[in-house]
């Protein structure tokens, strides 16, 4: 059942400073434990499990954890990210609910302070409070809030910030927010009138003007070996979430996908693990290290396996081994990791690695392994290859193309072509010929790095010469290779 794995290894733990137990919902005492978890090390509570870790199940959970959720964000201040979660678990329904540990604390409920004390939850101390202040003031002068110098409103991605602030109204259903301003003054992106490192890499227009080290790279390499030597090479430099869009639009063109026939029925299945694909890169996108202008993400997919690399070593405290097992969740980058739980692209918190694994395990792909050296922790997917492994087919699809525009413009059907025209127009038919299910133009801007109009051009062209066709709707449907030319290139 759907993460009901999460549950089965919260069982093997003991309950402490990061996780408890309870039998039934009870709001008062929910809310206390969950606000002394945010103000310590983060953590996990499980409702429906009594201290004996005998699963009793909750009635109407789902209806519950609704209620719950809401009165949670309402009353936590200031606010925090909570995940609430109806996991199924041997026939019965449990909650789990699981929250980072907080970035501006002291966190309170009803006017109090709470903090973890081993598996107690207490009122904080005045002791403890001034310590709380302390991290408040030091986390204050973290990189991701130091200003960006010169950086204006007019540099943000209005469409992505409202986009936020539909989703951020959606988990605190009575927020007043007036525009995009007064939004990015109270998530705290917006500091003294100064726009955050945060901020410019959430939503910035053009982020690597401000902050070049935030570019992310995918490296395409013929072989098992890293080299001068690459099938495609790009760079992306957008903000966060268009980054994120534009990535995995790449990768689906790059692993492809095969076509399964069970009876009468066809389906598609990706070849690579998506979800644990998918949390690998969100890990290395809220995690790494931006403070150093060394800072790096690389994705580099070789002929046998694929390795996300990212500059920064996993927090003090927590080790590799750690990473396959329930682990505190620290952040390095809280406030662009709290918008991309609002944007829901983080499902639930502190379970990445553990999901990973399963995915990989339940798709049939070897389990991802992690390792760390220099700063750099890598995750390695081995066996999540690329689908460009035939490159004999580089000189036949040359020769095609070259043959088929020759002849066009011997018989005056189109004027010359350049070179660089020419390539372009090989690219296009080499990125059909490794697709099995057609290509939208979208996908074909993304892959060979031209703008839309360009590619429409260049599409036009290609229908000219009858090596290309539409097939499907007007605004779901892809281009595929012609029967003739699919023909010339199996001679």
């Amino acid at each position: 059942m759907k993460n009901s794995f999460i549950i089965e290894n919260l069982l093997q733990q003991k309950e402490g400073v990061r996780l408890e137990f309870i039998e039934q919902p009870n709001i008062d005492s929910i809310a206390k434990s969950i606000t002394s978890f945010i103000n310590t090390e983060g953590g996990d509570l499980v409702i429906g499990i009594d201290g004996k870790k005998n699963v009793l199940g909750v009635e109407n959970a789902q209806q519950q954890s609704i209620e719950i959720q809401n009165i949670l964000v309402e009353s936590i201040k200031p606010t925090a990210p909570i995940s609430i979660q109806v996991i199924p678990y041997k026939k019965k329904d449990v909650i789990l609910i699981s929250v980072w540990e907080g970035a501006k604390k002291p966190y309170q409920y009803k006017g109090s302070i709470y903090n973890r004390i081993g598996k107690t939850t207490k009122a904080t101390s005045p002791d403890k409070l001034s310590q709380l202040i302390l991290e408040r003031k030091q986390a204050d002068f973290h990189w991701e809030r130091m200003p960006v110098l010169g950086a204006e409103i007019e540099d943000l991605d209005e469409v992505e910030i409202k986009k936020t602030i539909k989703s951020y109204q959606e988990y605190r259903n009575n927020t007043n927010i007036e525009d995009v301003e007064d939004f990015l003054i109270q998530v705290g992106l917006l500091q003294n009138g100064n726009i955050t490192n945060a901020c410019m890499l959430l939503f910035g227009k053009n982020p690597t003007r401000f902050i070049p080290q935030s570019r992310i790279r995918i490296t395409i390499y013929p072989s098992n070996i890293s080299g001068d030597q690459f099938l495609d090479d790009k760079i992306f430099e957008g903000n966060v979430f268009k980054n994120i869009t534009s990535i995995f639009d790449y990768l689906e063109i790059v692993y492809g996908k095969n076509l399964l026939v069970k009876g009468l029925e066809r389906t598609e299945k990706a070849n690579y693990p998506v979800l644990a694909m998918r949390e690998g890169i969100l890990n290395a996108i809220v995690h790494r290290d931006y403070n150093s202008v060394k800072g790096f993400l690389q994705i580099a997919i070789y002929s046998d396996r694929t390795e996300i690399s990212n500059y920064g070593a996993l927090p003090d405290g927590i080790t590799i081994a750690d990473l396959k097992t329930e682990h505190s969740s620290i952040l390095r980058n809280p406030d662009i990791a709290q918008m991309c739980f609002y944007r829901k692209y983080i499902e639930m918190l502190g379970t990445g690695t553990q999901r990973m694994i399963r995915d990989c395990k339940e798709n049939k792909f070897k389990l991802p392994v992690w390792k760390q050296s220099d700063n750099v922790t890598t995750v390695i997917f081995p066996g999540v290859e690329h689908n460009r492994k035939d490159q004999a087919i580089d000189g036949v699809v040359n020769g095609v193309v070259n043959g088929v525009v020759n002849d066009a413009v011997k018989k005056g059907i189109i004027g010359a072509v350049n070179d660089v025209v020419n390539d372009v127009l090989i690219e296009i038919i080499k990125a059909l010929k490794i697709s099995e299910d057609g290509i939208s133009i979208n996908e074909l801007t993304l892959n060979i790095n031209k703008s839309h109009r360009t590619m429409q051009r260049y599409i036009q062209l290609l229908r000219t010469l009858d090596l290309i066709e539409f097939r499907g709707a007007p605004k779901t449907g892809k281009y595929y290779l012609t029967d003739e030319a699919e023909k010339n290139l199996k001679q």
